[in-house]
């Protein structure tokens, strides 16, 4: 079965029968270790590859001595923070506008 990654948080949720992960975020060298360490089966991790322009070259060396297969596709969620940073790059820029209006007076 294949497991999807979105966060850090979502870590805890690994099992060791896991081989195959979607990683949508970027990981740290600390959280590749321990996807290591919970998935002793892990055979394939997948990712963006915007997110992979992003993860850590020691993360990459762990993923290669342990026979890590590390694929990288399109077809993969980006990062969500990589999402919002798009996503404001293609709309219109608008200047702020006050909610509501206050009077101050002395």
């Amino acid at each position: 079965m294949m497991r999807i990654l979105n966060s850090e948080f979502d870590l805890a949720r690994l099992m060791p029968s896991d081989e195959e992960l979607v990683v949508a975020f970027v990981p740290t060298n600390r959280d590749i270790y321990r996807m290591l360490q919970a998935c002793h089966k892990l055979k394939t991790i997948y990712i963006h590859p915007e997110t992979f322009k992003e993860l850590p070259c020691v993360g990459q060396t762990l993923l290669y001595m342990q026979k890590v297969e590390l694929v990288v596709d399109g077809d993969v969620p980006k990062n969500p923070s990589l999402r919002e940073d798009s996503a404001g790059e293609n709309q219109e820029t608008t200047p702020p506008r006050p909610a509501s209006l206050v009077m101050v007076s002395r």
